[in-house]
């Protein structure tokens, strides 16, 4: 079984791959030095040589690569999944978010997902289209809510954490696992990963810092958002759960 992924050298995307690695798949790294983002054959050609089972697509890029993959993919039969975010919503849009939740964000980065999600559900017949939240790491370095929270204690010498903000969220391997259980045993379509049941940014901080004790969380209220997603359907753990046993 073979699997391309594409944005290897983010956040997401090298931690999913693992986590398919262990269950079987040879992971194939789209490689933007090797392989065109541009020209269709040359993509076609890659794509059709290395014969996949699922195309996961994480990395930023053109709007116009994203149609590339998904219309050569939905071509040849292959599963296109689009890794999207929550970002789509914008911070007035009060969550938590359903998948029948209307995307609003009008931000560069929230408008440029939309519009990539809109592509993929147009130029492919059957896509996984997947949300994701601010995931949380174990250590520094990456995109990553520790990393954040490092860098935040290293400029403030603290961490102002919001009691009125409810960011979707979830740990990387949680996400990890989310994913490929929705794309082995759910039918394509919309789905949203988020691990966030009931706590806000100050909560989760304060949690955090039982692990990290350099951590020193601060409560504000400066930030009022409800960023949540809810899906019944994808199997993650909840914060709550998790939260329970440390």
């Amino acid at each position: 079984m073979i699997a391309i992924f594409t944005g290897m050298n983010g956040t997401v995307a090298p931690v999913v791959a693992n986590y398919f690695s262990e269950h079987g798949y040879q992971i194939v790294s789209y490689d933007r030095n090797r392989v065109s983002t541009e020209n269709k054959e040359e993509i076609e050609r890659f794509i059709l040589e290395t014969k996949p089972m699922f195309l996961l697509h994480f990395a930023m890029g053109s709007p116009d690569w994203t149609k590339l993959l998904s219309m050569i993919c939905s071509k040849h039969q292959i599963q296109f999944v689009y890794i999207s975010t929550v970002s789509v919503f914008s911070n007035e849009n009060r969550g938590p978010h359903s998948i029948q939740s209307i995307p609003d964000a009008e931000d560069d980065y929230g408008r440029y997902k939309r519009l990539s999600e809109s592509i993929v559900m147009k130029n492919h017949s059957n896509p996984y289209i997947i949300r994701l939240g601010w995931q949380i790491g174990y250590g520094k370095g990456q995109n990553q809510m520790i990393d954040f929270l490092y860098r935040k204690m290293a400029e403030e010498g603290e961490i102002k954490a919001s009691s009125l903000w409810y960011p979707a969220t979830s740990f990387l391997k949680d996400t990890a696992a989310a994913i490929y259980q929705i794309i082995h045993e759910l039918n394509p379509g919309l789905y949203h990963i988020n691990s966030n049941d009931q706590y806000t940014f100050y909560d989760i901080a304060k949690q955090l810092s039982k692990q990290y004790p350099e951590f020193i969380v601060v409560e504000t209220k400066d930030f009022s958002a409800d960023h949540r997603m809810i899906d019944d359907r994808a199997k993650i753990r909840k914060l709550s759960e998790i939260f329970k046993h440390e």
